[in-house]
């Protein structure tokens, strides 16, 4: 097959009239070179047009872009080959309503950001130039206009909340704006646009595996085919070929969850005679999602290779506003980093899009399993024969591409839309007189997995509700399966209250917090704590006030923006802490997965990992908090209680050790050490006595011997009414960074200012600020590169940090 890429070249231009945007010579924006086409936002910021919408409060003097129709147009040169005599052009991604164009003749229609669109040219390609152009549609008036029409068709008041224009168009929901992210709708050439020529190819292939009795398994290869050629599949030293069954028996090492063991994978080559090649990296495992009923309502477990397993993990968002923008290499480092963390589970949250190749390619290898969401979220959608028939056809060329993969887990069919409707967000009397979407979920998408990925289980919706049939007086919904647990955050406003839950599996839950000082440098915050610009890049729906306030039951009132920074960030620390240690020690919640973890732009949100990809002091926490063996501390009034929380495959066995701090003097009162067995899924619980010691001028400490990074550190008090004073700090730099402290300091957090990413994390070199706590030690970190401007703070302010 011969593939030549069409991803260079391109010339972009407005069809409609342009606003003045205070530039009369711009009243129409003429042709511009693309260089590489992704979106026209990104084209039009590269030649000037607009501002960088992420930059200062850019984002709503660009909205006109979102109302134009723009066309995107290249020339190539083509010589036909008889050896390759079916000519295909192949859009990986096109986003969303458009027309395209060859040599002025309109060749096909697009309305579907999620599937690939295909096009035969064997008979249109004409020797030597060749004209391609692709006519975007405004997808915000696409969407009003469908809106208008299906609610005149379906009786439909127009003041309906939650049945907005965005669910009208299949593209990325958040592209639309959400309570992380802004509004910029965009369209745009977003993957790769490539010329195929070939006799025959292999189009697509699976790998359905079925593990038999005898701990083998059955492989069956089930390939597609187009055009001529003879296909020969390689698995380990098998080949089976042309009209032999695809079929294979094998013994091979099982593909773990990262924890549980190795992440074994093994190279599946399929070959035509005519050339083409598709290589697939297979894992070999079994994954169920456990539903069984006792006397708490109805259970919400993961079980690999027979095996249970508590799902450490956190909600996965689109990496950029900009989806062309993303780059693999960026998932790559970031989901080695979450295997560092201890995550295992990273949920596709439904409100984006389904992921790059790069992206399941990592989690194949660092043995993350993927919760994969159909990408409808926080919305009713239109459901007619229509529309369900595009979303069964986007849906089959998904489970078709996914059903093979190790790390796939769980099909599940919206975020949050029947919460929606069963809970009338917004009023009853703002709700449609139907759950609009509910046969999508109920049928469509149930459908298409059980007929193509039987493997797999489906749900229908996250969280999930009970079954009308099954209703027992006294339960809740959080006793029947996941929850999304946002009393915290949109409901009494501290974190304290995730001890209320009673969830089988916490599948969001999050404390919202400023992103990092690089980010604020990016856009251009300025230092106030009050800057205009920090509260744009707040999409949470709290008021500054409000949100400071929920750090301020806690913590100080800030006096500057970089004070927030710290204090806004230790509070959600304190906040995924408090939550995923009282989930871990609750013997009927069998996972956590965090909201959220990565950031699609700069800003304040509920990220422990921000745009700048700077790991807050959340994020390092999470090494923690998702080790197999992690520790607990519940401060009550006379006694500490003490929880040991274990995972893995093997039980474990060690000691943990308890010593009370002088946060004045750093003196240190040991309060014992304690001999620990927890089998695998195990909790165990010790108390403390405390009641001796002075409440505001106590830390304590507890951790697993030999165990680096277990340390636990709790306050008997609150952190804005510890005793504290700045002590004085020496550094000395070589290959490492190490800050000794004289006394105690809590929270301390070290960086240059002058390079954000130079100080890192002494066990894994993680960027981004740690907070730590330490009393008459050296504190270490890793070094990228040695420290100009060393800075420091903690929770007594800022210290005077010297060099040695």
């Amino acid at each position: 097959m011969r593939t030549r890429s069409l991803d260079s070249g391109w010339r972009f231009r407005c069809l409609d009239e342009a606003p003045d945007y205070h530039q009369p010579q711009l009243q129409r924006v003429g042709f511009r070179e693309a260089e590489v086409p992704g979106c026209v936002h990104l084209d039009l910021v590269r030649h000037g047009i607009i501002p960088d919408p992420f930059i200062a409060m850019h984002e709503p003097g660009v909205a006109w872009v979102d109302e134009r129709r723009w066309s995107y147009e290249t020339t190539f040169e083509w010589t036909p080959s008889p050896d390759h005599p079916i000519r295909v052009l192949r859009f990986e991604g096109l986003d969303t309503v458009c027309e395209v164009f060859l040599n002025g003749e309109s060749v096909a229609r697009h309305d579907n950001m999620f599937v690939p669109l295909e096009i035969d040219v064997t008979s249109r390609l004409q020797r030597g130039k060749n004209e391609l152009r692709i006519d975007f549609e405004s997808a915000v008036k696409v969407g009003q206009g469908r809106r208008r029409e299906y609610f005149d068709a379906n009786g439909i008041d127009w003041k309906t909340q939650w049945f907005d224009e965005r669910a009208f168009v299949r593209k990325a929901q958040y592209m639309s704006g959400w309570d992380w992210g802004p509004r910029l709708v965009s369209c745009g050439i977003w993957q790769p646009v490539k010329l195929l020529e070939f006799r025959g190819r292999i189009r697509r292939i699976s790998y359905l595996q079925e593990r038999l009795s005898s701990g083998r398994f059955r492989v069956v290869a089930e390939p597609e085919i187009e055009g001529e050629g003879r296909l020969a599949v390689a698995f380990g030293d098998q080949t089976r070929s042309g009209g032999d069954p695809l079929e294979f028996e094998l013994a091979p090492e099982l593909w773990w969850p990262n924890g549980e063991g190795a992440q074994t994978l093994y190279p599946a080559i399929a070959t035509m005679d005519t050339g083409h090649r598709v290589e697939k990296q297979i894992g070999f495992r079994t994954a169920r999602l456990l539903r069984e009923r006792d006397d708490h309502g109805r259970s919400f477990e993961f079980e690999v290779n027979g095996r249970r397993i508590y799902a450490r993990g956190a909600n996965w968002i689109p990496n950029d506003s900009f989806p062309s923008r993303i780059c693999p290499c960026d998932i790559s480092t970031q989901i080695a980093r979450y295997k560092g963390l201890g995550l295992n589970m990273l949920r596709v949250w439904g409100g984006g899009f389904y992921e790059s190749e790069a992206f399941y390619d990592e989690c194949d290898l660092r043995g993350i399993l993927v919760w994969q969401d159909f990408p409808f979220a926080c919305s009713y959608y239109p459901d007619g024969a229509a529309e369900k028939e595009i979303v069964r056809k986007e849906a089959t060329e998904q489970v078709l591409r996914l059903r093979d993969r190790a790390s796939l887990a769980l099909w599940c069919g919206n975020n949050e839309n029947e919460a929606l409707w069963l809970g009338k967000w917004g009023g009853a009397e703002l709700a449609p007189p139907r759950y609009f979407g509910e046969e999508i979920y109920s049928e469509v998408l149930r459908d298409v997995v059980e007929e193509l990925d039987p493997a797999h289980d489906y749900i229908r919706t996250s969280p999930t509700a009970v079954e009308p049939e099954e209703e027992v007086p006294g339960l809740t919904e959080e006793n029947w399966g996941d929850a999304h647990y946002w009393d915290v955050w949109h409901g009494r406003g501290d974190w304290v209250h995730y001890s209320d839950s009673q969830t089988r599996f916490s599948s969001e839950f999050g404390f919202a917090s400023s992103p990092s000082l690089d980010a604020w440098r990016q856009i251009g915050a300025g230092s106030e704590v009050d800057s205009e610009v920090a509260w744009w890049h707040n999409k949470t729906g709290k008021t500054p006030e409000v949100f400071r306030g929920y750090a301020g039951l806690h913590y100080p009132e800030p006096q500057t923006l970089e004070n927030w920074t710290y204090i806004s960030q230790l509070n959600q620390r304190d906040a995924l802490r408090h939550g995923i240690e009282y989930f871990r020690r609750n013997e009927l919640c069998r996972g956590t997965l965090i909201w959220q973890m990565n950031d699609c732009w700069p800003v304040q949100s509920w990220a422990v990992e921000d745009y700048s990809r700077l790991l807050k002091p959340a994020g390092h926490e999470l090494r923690r908090l998702y080790a197999p063996t992690m520790l607990s501390l519940a401060v009550g009034e006379s006694d500490a209680e003490l929880y040991v929380a274990h995972e893995g495959p093997e039980p474990f066995d060690g000691n943990a050790t308890v010593d009370a701090f002088d946060t004045l003097t750093g003196e240190r009162t040991p309060l014992g050490a304690f001999p620990v067995t927890v089998c695998p899924g195990g909790r165990a619980k010790l108390s403390i006595a405390i009641a001796r010691f002075t409440r505001n001028r106590t830390a304590i400490r507890a951790a697993i011997a030999g165990q680096d990074g277990s340390e636990r550190w709790a306050w008997l008090c609150e952190p804005k009414d510890l005793q504290l004073k700045p002590v004085r700090l020496t550094a000395r730099a070589s290959e490492e960074l190490s800050v000794e402290v004289g006394g105690f300091v809590a929270d301390l957090v070290v960086w240059d200012d002058d390079d954000l990413f130079a100080v890192r994390n002494r066990i894994d070199c993680e960027e981004g600020w740690e907070a730590m706590t330490a009393a008459n030690t050296a504190v270490i970190y890793n070094l990228a590169s040695r420290p100009v401007r060393l800075r420091a703070r903690s929770l007594a302010g800022e210290h005077e940090i010297s060099m040695d």
